[in-house]
């Protein structure tokens, strides 16, 4: 089995699972690994209060860190048990996700495509329309990566996909 990995965004939203199915289908196709990734993005003065408000935002983003910890375990064993994969080994950053995943597959040259969905967490309930197409991250990211960007649309056919992986119920309150 290869080293490589593809690489994919998981935001909370019900495309991104969709496309974690996705990536997952192609990783037990092409014999590469796949990693999940998560990126907690706060304000640096979240109320707008000015900077006294320190230990606050540090607790703020402690919560979210467990959280997101908790939600992508959840992600991980759903889609190993589901789509007869390894469990998928996931990725927290911290900071903008265009930003730090473009730094995530640079550092790591095992890293060989990414894949997300098509309008994540901050688009799904937008209109669409040329500016939602291909959603915010997906096209920063198709520009600026040095590796294939693969983006997954919401109505993708789930006879593609694997059993019970894209139904996000299944995965709240896991922890």
């Amino acid at each position: 089995m290869s080293d490589q990995v593809i690489l994919t965004a998981i935001d909370g939203s019900q495309n991104a699972l969709v496309a974690a199915a996705v990536a997952a289908c192609f990783s037990r196709l092409l014999g590469m690994h796949l990693g999940l990734v998560t990126a907690l993005h706060m304000a640096s003065d979240p109320l707008g209060f000015g900077g006294g408000l320190f230990d606050l935002t540090h607790r703020l983003l402690a919560e979210a860190r467990q959280e997101a910890e908790c939600n992508l375990r959840a992600v991980a064993e759903r889609i190993a048990t589901h789509c007869g994969i390894r469990l998928p080994e996931y990725f927290l950053l911290e900071g903008a996700p265009e930003q730090e995943i473009p730094r995530l597959v640079q550092s790591d040259p095992e890293i060989s495509m990414v894949v997300l969905g098509q309008r994540g967490f901050g688009t799904e309930s937008k209109p669409k329309g040329l500016p939602h197409l291909l959603g915010g991250l997906g096209a920063k990211l198709s520009m600026t990566l040095s590796v294939p960007v693969l983006l997954v649309p919401p109505d993708t056919n789930p006879d593609l996909l694997c059993a019970s992986v894209r139904d996000a119920d299944q995965t709240k309150g896991a922890c």
